[in-house]
């Protein structure tokens, strides 16, 4: 064999270099797309087993009792538990006796103990920038030269940033202190200053990092601050390791019924849910004042349609809007009212939140006065409660508000409970997340903010076409069949009992064939069984003064000749 050429040996050389790099990348990094595909391959199509019983009674003293879960282990010994779940792949240490609740592995796992319960889930760092991710994966390839802080970065802007500032802890009475733990862990201790009527006053944020873009989530609630030291020290036992088994949910969200005692509101909830044909509503910003005597009317009349519900807004600084509600209610139309319990519109997320006051009991003299005027009214209405809480962008959302949806569920009980105690059982109850969750954890799944089947009689579900006015939000043109084929996928599983509405939706113009948009959304609104009423957002978003999101239904000609065939087909 001839000698080969010197650049013939250089490209071997470099080819050799690039095979080992490309070897080495993929054993090494942390990529959320490589991670799965290397746990499928050797856990599942290897079948190797990441079980270690040695690991997992380290430092256990004899004499525990070992109880199997649902893709877990309990050991409880004198001292208190350790919980070992396989499908998040981590191992804690807890004190006293506890019970863990696996009905929600799919999402996370909550454990309740004597004065305190926590929840806790595996995340991923899904949003940052290229230069986060380049520098992400140079971190894994080599961690000696670079070192990456977009997954504390993502953790501590995205999930705490309400927690940590230091307006929000201010306008809202909580005292706030952050450190750090043992092994690099993230701890956030916080307490309500006015909490006689809450279980738990007291929360205990706790991150473990790995090192990669996963994260073990952790919110301890518990009833006085003698507990935090062991809780503390709980949150830094964690040991990490692969996570295998499957993910699902197996919580009942029950089948869907009215729970009250009004008469007409059983009648209107019953021919709601065995309705065959799709009832239309409509939203014009100017609902309360020309929008429902002008407005709408000019949009039934171009469309030759008129619509059978009519969506409209109230806060905690408004009344009830009894004047308005008789008007639609005489004219043959359901009233959709959607309560949010905010005093700004949502627009200073730092300000004092009031569903905190709702938790605390602080506005129950506010919302009693609401429920009063409803059940003075007394005609049957959907009530809408607190919607997109699954957000970053509302008064009243997970993160905005202890960064715990158990705050949101129990202010969602207590209005509840109100309501009821005043008699205004003229109301549906429609629940109603968002198909996007912000942040896009496991914590802040839609079904982490249920309040109780007793609670609910609607599910509610948005999803919207924004455009691609906000390009640098990543925003993009969404078809009618993306959007709620996967709501439809989320939750069929779960409230298939239920009557659905789409609360609120709409097209953005910009971006896109709103027309087109609109003719698809016609044909396919039937292959989806459950819901019974679809609600227009007749309105627009802005930028300053500029229209980012153009949802007018009669934005063009176009655009109502669209509805106009849809509507009468």
């Amino acid at each position: 064999m001839k000698k080969l050429p010197f650049w013939a040996r250089i490209v071997i050389i470099l080819a050799v270099l690039a095979v080992i790099s490309v070897c080495w990348e993929v054993v090494s990094s942390r990529n959320t797309h490589l991670v799965a595909f290397k746990r499928s391959l050797v856990h599942g199509l290897l079948g190797f087993s990441n079980e270690d019983v040695r690991a997992e009674t380290l430092g256990l003293a004899s004499g525990y009792t070992v109880k199997e879960l649902e893709g877990m282990r309990l050991y409880e010994h004198d001292s208190g538990v350790r919980l070992v779940n396989y499908i998040d792949g981590y191992q804690i240490d807890l004190p006293g006796r506890a019970e863990a609740d696996t009905s929600m592995s799919g999402l996370y796992t909550t454990v309740k103990g004597s004065g305190y319960s926590v929840t806790i889930s595996r995340e991923t760092a899904t949003y940052a920038g290229m230069k986060d991710v380049i520098t992400s994966e140079l971190a894994t390839f080599a961690p000696f030269l670079f070192r990456s802080e977009g997954v504390k970065n993502h953790v501590e802007w995205y999930e705490y940033r309400f927690l940590l500032n230091e307006d929000w802890q201010r306008n809202n009475r909580v005292s706030v202190s952050r450190s750090q733990g043992k092994n690099g862990e993230l701890l956030i201790s916080a307490y309500l200053s006015d909490s006689a009527s809450v279980q738990y006053p007291c929360w205990l944020h706790a991150v473990r990092y790995t090192d990669g873009r996963e994260y073990i989530r952790m919110c301890f609630r518990f009833e006085n601050r003698e507990l935090e030291s062991a809780l503390s020290a709980a949150a830094q036992s964690v040991r990490v390791f692969d996570p295998v088994g499957e993910r699902k949910v197996a919580r009942s969200f029950g089948s869907g019924q009215y729970t009250g005692n009004d008469s007409a509101a059983a009648k209107l909830y019953e021919s709601v849910k065995a309705s065959d044909s799709l009832i239309w509503g409509v939203y014009a910003t100017d609902i309360y004042e020309t929008g429902i005597s002008e407005t709408v009317p000019a949009l039934e009349k171009k469309l030759d349609y008129s619509f059978g519900a009519v969506l409209c807004y109230i806060h905690l600084d408004m009344p009830f809007p009894t004047g308005f509600m008789e008007k639609v209610y005489e004219s043959g139309k359901i009233v959709e009212l959607t309560l949010q319990t905010t005093y700004n519109n949502n627009t200073d997320l730092t300000a004092s939140s009031p569903l905190l006051d709702i938790y605390t009991g602080r506005a129950d003299d506010v919302v009693r006065s609401i429920a009063r005027d409803a059940a003075a009214w007394g005609k049957p209405f959907l009530f809408r409660l607190n919607n997109e809480m699954n957000s970053d962008w509302t008064s009243y959302s997970g993160v905005v508000n202890m960064c715990d949806p158990e705050v949101y569920a129990g202010a969602w009980r207590r209005v509840f409970e109100i309501f009821r105690e005043e008699g205004a059982d003229n109301c549906l109850w429609i629940w109603n997340p968002h198909d996007r969750s912000a942040p896009p954890a496991r914590w802040n799944d839609g079904l982490a903010f249920w309040p109780g089947e007793e609670y609910v009689h609607l599910l509610g579900v948005t999803g919207y076409n924004n455009g691609t006015y906000y390009t640098q939000n990543a925003e993009k043109w969404r078809s009618f069949s993306e959007i709620y084929d996967g709501i439809q996928a989320e939750y069929s599983p779960y409230f298939s009992g239920y009557p659905w509405i789409i609360t609120e939706f709409a097209s953005s113009g910009i971006g896109g064939d709103k027309a087109a948009w609109i003719e698809e959304m016609f044909a396919r609104m039937g292959d989806y069984k459950n819901i019974k009423i679809a609600v227009w957002f007749s309105s627009a978003d802005y930028d300053g003064e500029t229209p980012a999101r153009t949802y007018w239904l009669d934005e063009t000609a176009e655009t109502v000749e669209a509805f106009r065939r849809g509507l009468h087909k």
